[in-house]
């Protein structure tokens, strides 16, 4: 198993979410907080590879694309018909920093 560093709790708590590629996983993610809860998903929509946002308002996932909403869980809520879902990656919280476990 790898560990890889994506951000600290600090830079998650400036704007809510944070996003960065991450070369070791040919992914971007998107880490963010759901009331107490830390999430780390893919920010690349599964649709047509869109950037995926957390709206902070409404409590869901956002592609800019193409206007698809995502659960806080990864799946779309706006179009019944489309069935693939934002990636979920396990994290763990270590010494401030938020690790991808791989």
């Amino acid at each position: 198993m790898i560990k890889i560093k994506i951000c600290s709790l600090s830079k998650l708590e400036k704007k809510n979410y944070y996003v960065r590629w991450v070369d070791k996983i040919k992914d971007e993610v998107i880490v963010f907080k759901y009331g107490k809860k830390i999430y780390v998903k893919s920010s690349i929509c599964p649709h047509f590879g869109g950037p995926i946002t957390y709206n902070n308002d409404e409590k869901n996932l956002y592609c800019y694309w193409h206007g698809l909403k995502f659960s806080i869980g990864g799946k779309c809520i706006n179009q019944n018909n489309f069935k693939p879902c934002l990636v979920n990656y396990n994290f763990e919280l270590k010494d401030n920093y938020i690790y991808i476990k791989k």
